[in-house]
């Protein structure tokens, strides 16, 4: 009887974590994650934080080939010791997130990966603009020991339908 109680709380522990997991959001956490960027990467400069020499960051923009996109925070730390951290990613065409609280070491690269999400199709029609000027991005704070400094990430276009 043991055996087939502790067999059964197993697998229904296992069927409600695999539900769980299923009705996770798409796209990455908001916490800092290793970056490796390719082609479906626009960046914005690096720019170094106001608030210590040889941290930079850059506001990007990830787009895939079934048109989901989504903003990422990225910060470098070239300076000679770690540095707290914190963020928002916003966009456009999705919800914002808020990048936890990190201690990026010396030396290391990390990104905060916004809400993935469609990008807005084309709108036609008097009175709109032209679908050349629907364009859609995003913006990003980087918070470096208490103090904040942001950007804008670059544009992507509409989705022609």
């Amino acid at each position: 009887m043991r055996k087939t109680t502790t067999r059964t709380l197993t697998t229904a522990a296992g069927v409600v974590a695999s539900v769980l997991l299923a009705a996770a959001p798409a796209g990455a956490a908001p916490t800092w994650q290793t970056v490796s960027t390719n082609s479906n990467w626009s960046c914005a400069p690096t720019v170094v934080h106001s608030a210590k020499a040889g941290v930079g960051f850059q506001a990007c923009l990830v787009r895939n080939a079934g048109d989901d996109a989504q903003t990422v925070l990225v910060v470098v730390n070239n300076s000679g010791s770690g540095v707290t951290i914190s963020g928002t990613v916003t966009s456009d065409f999705a919800a914002a997130a808020s990048c936890s609280t990190y201690t990026l070491p010396a030396g290391e690269r990390r990104g905060c990966f916004g809400t993935t999400a469609h990008v807005p199709d084309c709108q036609y029609g008097a009175g709109l603009p032209d679908p050349e000027e629907q364009v859609y991005g995003g913006a990003v704070r980087l918070t470096v020991n208490g103090v904040a400094n942001s950007m804008n990430s670059p544009k992507t276009d509409c989705v022609p339908v």
